[in-house]
């Protein structure tokens, strides 16, 4: 937005008079308007309508299917395995990534206000934080996993108990990261029509750096342990392992797929977004930096709906536990009666609501 100053003098026989007229360049008149009136509510199609609409689709989706997948992996008597105990708590990770949802949807349907009280926009936000970079990390050793088992290399974290230990720890790091957005207000007045959550841009730059390099870091292990994997496939092709070995490729692969479709899109923009939004004001229209950041959102949230179509594909079993064990939710249903059938007729029988006469005897 520039300023344009034009005085123009005008002298009465009394006094002279000086007019300046202020003349604003640059701004639509939505922003103008919102500025006269003491509001701000620019229209973002991405933000508002984009952003809900894949957020319910996510929900609708990815909750049933990482119940069912959690289901699963603790009713098939194998829990006791290190890659299933990295199953469950990814699976665990994208539940609660879910359960965060019906917070965001409405907030955003309600182009960015938020109604519910402080504490709600605190752990919203801590949640959603704490399930993605948790999923981040279990993933990171899901690949570690299937390269160790692969390559027959004896390590801690794969065996159970090294699993367990790996887990817990990788939930403490990830809490303790998400400790400060509990211990600090999150909301913020926007004008004088909206209250904002999360969207506080100051001094964030520090946290976006720490981000990426998370994300680097586990994108290079996925990245390390699939072309591992690759060269021991090609090195012992035609063994009696060769379907074991398949399918470890395959579950790195999806992992390498997730974090190269989904998760960094959201990563290599988030720096750039960061510092956009620290320089431009408040009632600017969205950026092509904002649309961008909020498409590699709704990207990110797709994860937790891919990573039950991997182990559909990329699991030994998990087909026919999931059908074993959909079957007996069936059987567990209350079944509907049947309709009572009515009494057959005889030939000794006279049809209901007919009476015989003597005539009709003669």
């Amino acid at each position: 937005m520039s300023v344009a100053w034009t005085c123009e003098w005008q002298s009465p026989e009394e006094s002279p008079i000086i007019l300046v007229k202020v003349v604003m360049i640059g701004m639509n008149n939505s922003t103008t308007a919102g500025l006269a009136s003491g509001q701000c509510q620019p229209s973002d199609p991405m933000q508002f309508i984009l952003l809900p609409a894949t957020y319910c689709l996510v929900l609708c989706v990815g909750l049933p299917g990482n119940i069912a997948a959690l289901l699963v992996f603790l009713q098939s008597g194998r829990v006791r395995k290190a890659i299933r105990i990295y199953l469950i708590n990814l699976t665990l990770a994208d539940i609660f990534f879910n359960l965060t949802l019906p917070f965001w949807i409405p907030y955003y349907l309600a182009e960015g206000n938020w109604d519910l009280p402080e504490a709600f926009c605190r752990l919203a936000g801590a949640v959603y934080y704490l399930a993605t970079y948790s999923a981040m990390a279990f993933m990171t050793l899901i690949s570690l996993n299937r390269y160790c088992t692969v390559a027959k290399l004896d390590l801690a974290l794969n065996k159970p108990q090294g699993a367990l230990v790996g887990c817990i720890v990788s939930w403490v790091l990830c809490f303790a990261c998400a400790v400060p957005s509990l211990a600090t207000q999150q909301t913020h007045l926007a004008g004088s029509v909206s209250t904002k959550c999360f969207e506080q841009h100051s001094g964030r730059r520090s946290y976006a750096y720490a981000m990426v390099g998370l994300f680097a870091a586990s994108f290079l292990v996925v990245l390390g342990a699939y072309m591992s994997i690759m060269r021991s496939l090609l090195a012992a092709a035609g063994s009696c392992q060769g379907g074991h070995r398949r399918r470890a490729r395959a579950m790195v692969l999806g992992m390498l797929l997730v974090f190269v479709v989904c998760v960094a899109p959201y990563h290599l923009s988030l720096v750039p977004w960061v510092a956009d939004r620290m320089s431009s004001s408040a009632c600017s229209t969205p950026s092509f930096l904002d649309n961008l950041h909020m498409l590699s959102m709704a990207l990110l949230s797709l994860n937790s709906c891919i990573d039950p179509l991997i182990y559909c594909f990329a699991i030994k079993r998990f087909r026919t536990d999931l059908w074993t064990m959909v079957r007996k939710v069936v059987r567990c249903l209350p079944l509907p009666l049947p309709p009572p059938s009515p009494a057959p007729l005889t030939e000794n029988r006279s049809p209901p609501n007919v009476r015989s006469s003597s005539l009709t005897s003669s």
